[in-house]
């Protein structure tokens, strides 16, 4: 009976590490665009297979951008929250990028999301949809071969969905915070100045 105890206690706590959610600095760090001491933070949970993500990101963030972020006045801190097997590879490549190219790969995809998403090769339209950038097809696979730090990755990128979604509530995509406030409804440079000023 003791035995019992011993091994359901634990199970207990082996359950409980895994559902407790993960501290911030076990997550991966947030992409940052703007200045790092920018007044204003602005927080973005999205998926890179969501409609709402990339046409915040085509139509929406160059407003703020322009207004908030190139000013100093605020910095954007994208982080993912992939909600298909197809978000988690996109994620998996802009992850894989350095911080020069993060921003650039991660436009470039949302503004060609139904090209490379909905094609039966979504590698190979990954791969034609970045070349413009520079990216060549050994470097895009390397970011998805089967090796070590890309099974960190991907363990990190669900880790930070599930804190996301247990300790910060986001149950959607995108979802905004501005100064760790959750951004209710539509978020667009009306609702950032009505939030801030």
């Amino acid at each position: 009976m003791q035995y019992i105890k011993t091994f359901l206690i634990i199970i207990f706590l082996i359950i409980s590490k895994i559902v407790i959610a993960q501290d911030e600095e076990e997550l991966l760090s947030a992409r940052v665009l703007g200045i790092e001491n920018a007044p204003i933070i602005i927080e973005e949970y999205a998926s890179m297979s969501c409609g709402h993500c990339a046409s915040f990101h085509i139509q929406t963030l160059p407003e703020i951008k322009k207004k908030y972020i190139d000013t100093g006045r605020a910095k954007l801190l994208f982080r993912d929250f992939p909600l298909d097997r197809t978000a988690m590879l996109g994620s998996m490549v802009t992850q894989c990028m350095n911080d020069k190219q993060f921003f650039p790969v991660l436009n470039r995809l949302f503004q060609k999301q139904p090209e490379w998403t909905q094609s039966e090769d979504i590698l190979e339209s990954i791969f034609k949809t970045l070349q413009p950038l520079g990216i060549e097809k050994p470097m895009l696979l390397s970011c998805l071969e089967d090796n070590e730090t890309n099974k960190n990755r991907w363990k990190l990128l669900l880790a930070g969905r599930d804190y996301a979604a247990k300790q910060k509530g986001v149950d959607a995509t995108p979802t905004f915070f501005v100064n760790g406030k959750k951004v209710e409804g539509r978020f667009d440079i009306k609702k950032l100045n009505s939030l801030i000023e």
